[in-house]
């Protein structure tokens, strides 16, 4: 049994990127069915994922009432055959076309700087007398403030794939067959430049006349914080070979697997601490130099966070959880063309951690 999990599954690419540099490019994600599941006559391996998972349903295989089920949970959500039109994909080897590729802007960086300590370090002496298990001197602190800051931002340039045409094939939002990710736009209008709030949500006023009057305005003339919801952008020639054309909506029924992306820098850091006896009772001391503690100022992390749709495969209802498996093998590749302060770098798919 399982279900489909608002927690995806992250598939994580690092970057190591030297402090204080300002970096700005573009960010190529490609994700595609894999390969494995192109033979149809090997058992567990699937031509095409709606073809199957309408044949499951139309099989009786599972019940389209359960939403415990992993085939019949979100997206799916098959109430019945009949929400589900048959595309006829079945043996035609068409899962390549289960593709997501999505263009990033990324750009900014990270700044690395020793923390802030509260109170003097501690002596070999304070901490034998206080009864600490670690008496290395000049380590321990009553605080550690780390104020090193993530200035990444990331913009979605482009998304293409062929997942956008369910609802119209089914003349239903039954089956979801892909998650927007969101694009982000701060703008002001032309009159308020220097005093029009970027963050405020547009609104179109509760009166008709306001409404009206928002709708006479020119585009220089409305600002705030915009939000568009991409599933899919690109056009589709049918000039080429195929008996799918993608230029009509109701063709783009296949399953892009990509449900969200983050971009974001971490660096390695880690507080350790421990408990003694002072004057004042028990006291807590903070420390990065000793015992296990760490805190890395000479690069950081750069982190390509691509959240994958998936299911608990132990899942029973009652509930969300962590996704555990794909809802279909892939394949991910990663590319990003920096510009700026720094040339060299290294894709790596754990932390880097030196």
């Amino acid at each position: 049994m399982g279900g489909y999990l608002s927690t995806p599954i992250s598939i994580k690419k690092y970057i190591k990127i030297p402090p204080r540099k300002l970096i700005s490019g573009f960010l190529h994600i490609n994700v595609v069915n894999h390969s494995d599941n192109d033979d149809a006559s090997e058992t567990g391996k699937f031509v095409d994922a709606y073809e199957y998972y309408r044949g499951k349903i139309a099989d009786g295989t599972i019940s389209g009432s359960s939403n415990a089920d992993q085939y019949s949970a979100d997206p799916w959500r098959a109430q019945t055959i009949s929400n589900f039109a048959d595309v006829s994909r079945s043996n035609k080897f068409l899962n390549f076309g289960d593709y997501d590729c999505l263009l990033f802007w990324v750009a900014g960086g990270m700044t690395l700087q020793e923390p802030l300590f509260t109170g003097s370090a501690k002596s070999t002496s304070f901490l034998s007398n206080g009864g600490y298990a670690d008496t290395t001197s000049g380590k321990w602190f009553e605080g550690i403030n780390d104020y090193c800051q993530n200035f990444i931002k990331y913009d979605l340039v482009s998304r293409i794939n062929n997942g956008y045409g369910h609802a119209v094939l089914n003349d239903s939002e039954a089956y979801k067959g892909t998650l927007a990710i969101t694009k982000n736009e701060f703008t002001s209008d032309e009159l308020g430049i220097s005093g029009h709030d970027s963050t405020a949500t547009p609104s179109m006023g509760a009166s008709a006349s306001y409404v009206q009057a928002e709708m006479d305005k020119s585009c220089s003339e409305i600002g705030g914080h915009f939000k568009k919801h991409i599933v899919s952008t690109g056009s589709y020639s049918n000039s080429g070979d195929g008996v799918i054309n993608l230029s009509n909506g109701n063709e783009n029924t296949f399953f892009p697997p990509v449900q969200s992306v983050e971009v974001y820098g971490t660096h390695r850091l880690n507080i350790v601490s421990q408990t003694g006896t002072t004057a004042s009772g028990s006291t807590e001391l903070f420390s990065i130099y000793t015992a296990g503690g760490f805190h890395h100022t000479d690069f950081w992390n750069l982190i390509i966070d691509i959240k994958m749709r998936g299911y608990d495969d132990g899942y029973s209802g009652g509930g969300t959880s962590q996704a555990d498996k794909e809802w279909f093998k892939s394949r991910t590749n990663v590319s990003f063309q920096p510009f700026g302060e720094t040339a060299n770098f290294s894709i790596s798919d754990t932390e880097h951690t030196s």
